[in-house]
């Protein structure tokens, strides 16, 4: 029986348990009547698909089923601790969001209705702050800016001091501001690095991305055990930190993973949480159903009449390709075009937009007085992140930037990068212009494919079953995605950056040398020679 831990290593996401207190994760005494219920958590269990015959266990303490495959497990879990528990929770912050998504770098998933499609959230980790909507523009929003990368630098383990210059690059300064009053962080997973995680049993994405230092590493866990030792594989897990309207701090934690084929599968509710569980067929002329804790016959579930028919966020035949022009130099061009395709008229407002979101690491970046050029395009643009046209690719404090183009229609547009240059020794594939592996001149970089959606003004609405899924940055942006446009297998981001020969860099340190000290004595005896003429 292996035992699944949901968050044995929230390691890497949140460092704050312990601040969260030593009492075991205590609930605060005497909460506001109107957030208290039977109990102070609550946690929601869904397993979707191809499931056999369920019961609940002998002690009325869990429920038990077999998973005929191509089922999914959702755990969503919430509970709320008093800020005395979380002291250094800056006054003007009023959420903070860790999305670990391993969507994108996967490619042999079937997905449920509820879950967004691969090509809408970047493969890796998000961390994400959003400030009080009260706080005003301007020099109030900046110190409120300051205040969460501070917070959010300990929250994660990191040094709150910027110190990249010591080779940290995990600082305070390693956020880039996001829409009018987010921060933001991105760190890419591997696809690799996915592929052999999971190797099509299990993906433990909490250990994947987060460190030891975390301090949410203590949060509860769900309690799930298999027969065999595959466990579950994560697919995407987030954690939200939310300030309440009653001076509380509100915990949800959502995991979405696959199930394993396996005879018996069984969980356990958790301790002191109201727990129950619920069971869809994969179709919808399949049974559906529900059970408590204290229940011995399960009820019906009624899903909502589009549960089957309008996925959470869905594709209706969009596309989007983007190349690299010129993919070897210092200037390398993108080339991106869209194809929109027929909207509902429900989306076909004035209200809701057609986005690009382009990432680049902090390896490439974007001049924005070249962005002007866009709006030719009928595009507006809006860019996040640092420029630093002087500074070498290691000596920028942030992960990178981000561009978001907005349109009526479809775009075919061309957009300049630009290349910092790299200090040795460079990390990466090494290779020659032409890709030869004896060569060491390039390092090959492959740059986030852009997403491209519809987007509407967000409108937030009850989730019953918690199974509601909100994409990273478009909820900071204040965006609903209604749509989300494929991205055309042609696509290739293959950039080969030039670099400094490693073979030559001993002879390149000595000349450099060499050239200062005879620049500054020929200074030194101009100077003198100037003085004894006089």
């Amino acid at each position: 029986m292996a035992k699944l831990t949901m968050l044995h290593a929230l390691v890497a996401a949140a460092a704050t348990v312990s601040a969260l207190s030593n009492t075991d994760m205590r609930r605060p005494d005497g909460v506001d009547s109107l957030l208290a219920s039977s109990a102070m958590s609550t946690e929601r269990h869904v397993v979707f698909g191809h499931v056999g015959v369920t019961s609940s266990s002998s002690s009325g303490r869990g429920w038990s089923f077999e998973s005929a495959g191509n089922s999914w497990h959702v755990w969503n879990y919430k509970t709320i601790f008093d800020r005395i528990d979380l002291p250094q929770w800056p006054v003007s912050m009023q959420q903070a969001r860790i999305v670990l998504s391993s969507g994108m770098c996967r490619d042999d998933t079937v997905l449920p209705p509820f879950v967004p499609p691969r090509e809408i959230e970047h493969c890796g980790s998000h961390i994400l702050a959003t400030a009080a909507s009260d706080i005003q523009q301007g020099a109030p929003m900046a110190a409120a800016r300051a205040q969460m990368r501070m917070w959010m630098a300990w929250l994660m383990g990191w040094d709150q001091t910027d110190s990249i210059d010591t080779g940290n690059p995990l600082g305070p300064s390693a956020f880039i501001g996001l829409g009018n009053t987010s921060i933001y962080h991105f760190s890419p997973f591997a696809a690799k690095s996915i592929n052999q995680g999971y190797g099509g049993s299990q993906l433990d994405l909490v250990s994947l991305a987060l460190g030891p230092s975390h301090h949410l590493r203590d949060l509860t866990m769900p309690k799930v055990t298999t027969q065999n030792a595959a466990g579950l594989d994560n697919y995407r897990v987030e954690i939200k930190l939310q300030r309440t309207d009653h001076g509380f701090v509100k915990i949800t934690t959502q995991m979405i993973s696959r199930l394993p084929t396996a005879s018996q599968i069984s969980i356990e509710p958790t301790d002191n949480a109201d727990s129950r569980i619920s069971w869809i067929g994969p179709t919808s002329d399949a049974p559906s159903f529900t059970l408590g804790t204290n229940q011995s016959k399960p009820e019906p579930l009624s899903l909502p009449s589009d549960f089957f028919t309008q996925p959470n966020v869905p594709s209706m035949g969009g596309q989007i390709t983007s190349k690299a022009i010129e993919f070897a130099s210092f200037h390398p061009t993108l080339s991106i075009s869209t194809h929109l395709p027929t909207l509902p008229l429900s989306a076909q407002s004035s209200a809701c937009q057609h986005l690009i979101v382009v990432m680049l690491p902090r390896t490439y970046f974007v001049d924005p007085y070249q962005l002007f050029q866009l709006q030719a395009n009928q595009a507006s643009f809006h860019h996040y992140g640092q420029t630093e046209l002087e500074k070498p690719a290691e000596a920028v404090s942030s992960w990178g930037s981000l561009l978001v183009l907005s349109s009526c229609a479809d775009l075919n547009f061309s957009l300049p990068i630009h290349a910092r240059y790299r200090l040795l020794p460079v990390q990466g594939p090494l290779v020659g212009y032409n890709g030869e592996p004896s060569e060491s001149t390039h390092v090959d970089v492959a740059l986030p494919p852009p997403i491209a959606v519809v987007a509407c003004p967000a409108k937030h609405s009850a989730d019953r079953l918690g199974l509601d899924v909100r994409p990273a940055v478009f909820d900071e942006l204040g965006l609903d995605p209604i749509n989300v446009l494929q991205t055309t297998p042609d696509t290739d981001l293959l950039v080969r950056m030039p670099v400094p020969d490693d073979t030559h860099a001993t002879l390149i340190q000595i000349s450099t040398i060499g050239l200062l000290f005879a620049g500054t004595m020929f200074i030194i005896q101009t100077t003198y020679a100037k003085k004894s003429f006089y």
